[in-house]
């Protein structure tokens, strides 16, 4: 699958709990290593940005206000209480199983949590 359904279907397949709300996919994450280590972390990504899934992933990174970081370029989410966070991802398109990438990339972004 492809697209909005098949990013739902695979953050399923990986037990995120995604769900669609305020125009963004939002699903579960939980770090494993820095301020955020062990906690369940909803984030999520524009539903526009999964249009091309798999061959292309999100950029914006969306998370609660509360969720900071050193440094990080932010941007609005249409969700309240939210904020994206600008996150490229390197050497995308080389996993056997994209969603299991995203959310490693997720886990790594979380990481950095202050």
């Amino acid at each position: 699958m492809i697209g909005l359904e098949g990013f739902i279907a695979a953050l399923r397949d990986h037990a995120a709990d995604p769900e669609t709300d305020s125009g963004l996919v939002v699903y579960t994450v939980v770090p494993v290593v820095g301020a955020l280590a062990g906690q369940a972390v909803r984030t999520g990504v524009g539903v526009d940005e999964v249009a091309p899934w798999p061959v292309t992933p999100p950029h914006w990174i969306h998370l609660a206000v509360g969720v900071a970081f050193s440094a990080t370029n932010v941007g609005g989410s249409p969700k309240a209480g939210w904020r994206a966070h600008s996150r490229d991802i390197k050497g995308w398109g080389v996993a056997a199983a994209p969603a299991a990438a995203w959310l490693a990339h997720v886990r790594g972004v979380l990481g950095g949590a202050v």
